[in-house]
C-alpha cells in the first residue's frame, strides 16, 4: 500500500511511466501570485477546486488501464461514466457536464418538464417573429445524439424504454405552436446508416456519411425559399477513408492507442466554389472561437448567419456553397438553466437573408430535473 501512494511522487522524479493521451476538461495553469493578496485567494482556489486531482503523476496511466479492463476485460462501464462502453467497442457521451446526463435522460420514461419546454418553444418564437419583423428568414436545425440514431450499439439496460422521444415532443411542440421551421434531421441518418455508418464509433459526433445525408434533409427546407440554390449530390464526391485515428470519446477515456478507426472525407470532384475570409467584427465571451466567414462570389445566393456547435464543422463544406457570404459563430453550449446566446445586435451588423440556429440534441432539450430559464441579455433581441 505504501508503495502505490508512494509510486506518483517516484514518477515525479524518476518519469519512469509512460505518458498516455487524456481528455481533460481543465487543464488551465495555476494563477500567478502576486503582492497583491487577491491573487493568493485565486491561487489557493484553484488548488481547491481539482487542480492537483487532475495533475498527479500516473494519473492519466490508471484512467487507460482502469477503461481498458472496462472495454476490452469486463465489457461494462458504470452507468455514472462519462463515457458509455456499447456492443463492438462502440463508445457513447453519458454525461455531458455537471447535468446533462445523456443516457439516463435518453431512458427515462418521463416527459420533458412542461415549464422547461414552455420557455424553450417561447424563446424560439421569439426569434422567428424578431427575424420575420426584419424580412429574414429563420431556420433551426436539431442534430441528433449518437444514441438516438444508434440506440441498438447501447448495452440493453441502458437503451431507451419510449418509442416517443424527448426530442419528439419537443419537435412537436415547436411544430404546433409557433411558425419557427425546425427540421430535425435523425430520420435522415437513421435512413442512411442502412448504407453506411453515419457516426464514428469512438466518437461522440457523427461523420461526413450522416453529415452529407442532414445536409440533404436542409436542403429540402432552404431551396423552397431560396430557388438559386443547388443541392449537392452525392455523385458530385469522391469518398475517402483516411488515417486510422481515435475520436473524441477515445481520448476522454485515455483509449487513444487502442481504439482507432478511418475517418471519412468527401472529396469533391468539382471543387468548393467557397472560400474562407477572415471576421474583424466585435467579438463576444459566449463564442467559443472567433468567427469566420465563407464567400462563393454568387450574388444569386442568400447571405447568412450561423450560430452552431461542434457538429457543424462536418456540414461546414456542404452548407458553404449554399451562400454568397455567410458567418459561422460557434457557441458555447448553454447552461443547466440558460438558453444558448442569440446575438441580436451581430445579426443587425450583418444583415442576411438567413439566420440559422444549428442544436445538438444535448444542447437544446432541457434537463429532466432543474429549472430553465432565459437569460437577462439585451443582446437577445427584444421588440
Amino acid at each position: 500500500m505504501l508503495t502505490m501512494l508512494a509510486l506518483p511522487t517516484l514518477d515525479r522524479v524518476l518519469q519512469f511511466a509512460p505518458k498516455g493521451m487524456l481528455a481533460e476538461s481543465d487543464m488551465s495553469p495555476l494563477p500567478e501570485v502576486t503582492a497583491n493578496p487577491a491573487s493568493w485567494g485565486r491561487w489557493f482556489n484553484s488548488l481547491r477546486h481539482g487542480y492537483l486531482d487532475h495533475r498527479y503523476n500516473l494519473r492519466s496511466q490508471l484512467i487507460t488501464w482502469n477503461s481498458y479492463m472496462d472495454i476490452f476485460v469486463l465489457a461494462s462501464t458504470m452507468p455514472s461514466s462519462k463515457v458509455m462502453a456499447g456492443k463492438d467497442h462502440w463508445l457513447f457521451l453519458a454525461q455531458d457536464g455537471a447535468f446533462r446526463n445523456v443516457i439516463e435522460d435518453a431512458r427515462s420514461p418521463d416527459d420533458l418538464p412542461a415549464v422547461s419546454v414552455d420557455i424553450l418553444v417561447n424563446e424560439l418564437d421569439r426569434r422567428q417573429k424578431w427575424l420575420e419583423a426584419r424580412g429574414i428568414r429563420y431556420l433551426v436545425i436539431l442534430t441528433p445524439n449518437k444514441n438516438s440514431v444508434y440506440p441498438e450499439m447501447l448495452p440493453e439496460s441502458l437503451r431507451p424504454k419510449r418509442l416517443y422521444s424527448h426530442r419528439d415532443q419537443f419537435v412537436k411542440a415547436v411544430q404546433s405552436r409557433t411558425n419557427v421551421d425546425i427540421v430535425d434531421v435523425t430520420s435522415a441518418l437513421v435512413e442512411e446508416k442502412k448504407n453506411d455508418k453515419v457516426f464514428y464509433m469512438t466518437d461522440s459526433h457523427w461523420n461526413a456519411h450522416g453529415a452529407f445525408a442532414a445536409y440533404r434533409r436542409i436542403m429540402d427546407h432552404l431551396v423552397r425559399d431560396f430557388p438559386a440554390i443547388t443541392p449537392l449530390d452525392h455523385n458530385q464526391f469522391q469518398v475517402e477513408q483516411y488515417a486510422w485515428l481515435p475520436g473524441d470519446l477515445a481520448f476522454m477515456m485515455g483509449l487513444s492507442d487502442y481504439l482507432k478507426e478511418d475517418r471519412i472525407l468527401f472529396f469533391n470532384k468539382e471543387w468548393y466554389k467557397a472560400r474562407g475570409t477572415t471576421y474583424e467584427g466585435p467579438t463576444d465571451p459566449e463564442y467559443f472561437e472567433v468567427p469566420q466567414y465563407s464567400v462563393t462570389g454568387n450574388a444569386k445566393l442568400p447571405n447568412a448567419v450561423i450560430f452552431h456547435d461542434s457538429f457543424w464543422l462536418e456540414l461546414l463544406p456542404f452548407m458553404a456553397e449554399s451562400f454568397d457570404k455567410a458567418l459561422y459563430v460557434w457557441l458555447k453550449p448553454q447552461t443547466e438553466s440558460h438558453l444558448r446566446l442569440f446575438d441580436a445586435a451581430l445579426i443587425e451588423r450583418e444583415k442576411p437573408d438567413l439566420v440559422i440556429d444549428e442544436f445538438t440534441e444535448r444542447y437544446i432539450l432541457p434537463p429532466l430535473h432543474g429549472g430553465f430559464k432565459l437569460k437577462n441579455d439585451t443582446k437577445a433581441g427584444s421588440d
